[in-house]
């Protein structure tokens, strides 16, 4: 078995990892939508990883905004988006399983959860929130992929596999999802980790939802 289907067989899409586990309440794509402070296609230009006082690694990207699909982020902007686990400079690996990664270069389609400051952000639902953009090798066209591999297995956006044809979702249908979803607004049902609140400021509501 070469490395790259070594990786899959391990680690495609659910794959569990040796340290901290995770469990997380799977999210519709509506609910992801709804839980995002923003969602924007873009390009990462920049990935680094840090240590907590804690002694945990959090991998860290910069992503140039080419598209705002919700939110305020202008196309050239920069946000920064923190991922928990990774490999430290000095060589610690924290393993946080269904975390994504980031490789320079990459597309992505990310829905965001701001965590602090005003300035950082998480993805909804760690992996449900990250997509790749890639090229659907049937007919060029834009297509989103799903995947992550472990913390101390290096990351490489242009080997992220193809789905089977039969599977492939293009990044259009997703815009499309996107701005129905936007448009329909919030249902007035609760989604874990996101308080009502906050749900009814930062969408628009459903006739009824109060």
């Amino acid at each position: 078995m070469n490395r790259f289907a070594a990786i899959i067989a391990v680690i495609a899409l659910g794959a569990s990892a040796p340290a901290s586990a995770t469990t997380l309440a799977r999210l519709s794509h509506e609910q992801v939508v709804d839980a995002s402070d923003a969602i924007v296609e873009g390009t990462v230009s920049r990935v680094w990883s840090t240590m907590d006082e804690g002694g945990k690694v959090w991998t860290r990207a910069y992503v140039t905004v080419d598209r705002s699909l919700k939110g305020q982020h202008a196309v050239g902007e920069t946000v920064m988006v923190e991922a928990a686990g990774g490999t430290s400079p000095a060589g610690s690996v924290t393993y946080v399983g269904l975390t994504p990664r980031y490789a320079e270069g990459e597309r992505v389609l990310l829905y965001l959860s701001l965590k602090r400051h005003g300035t950082v952000y998480g993805t909804v639902g760690m992996l449900m929130g990250k997509y790749t953009i890639k090229q659907n090798p049937a007919d060029g066209s834009d297509m989103v992929v799903r995947f992550t591999v472990p913390a101390d297995v290096a990351y490489d956006a242009r080997f992220v596999p193809n789905p089977p044809a039969g599977e492939r979702i293009s990044l259009a249908s997703m815009e499309v999802k996107v701005a129905e979803r936007l448009k329909a607004g919030w249902d007035g049902e609760p989604i874990p980790g996101v308080s009502r609140e906050h749900l009814m400021e930062i969408n628009n509501l459903q006739p009824g939802v109060k």
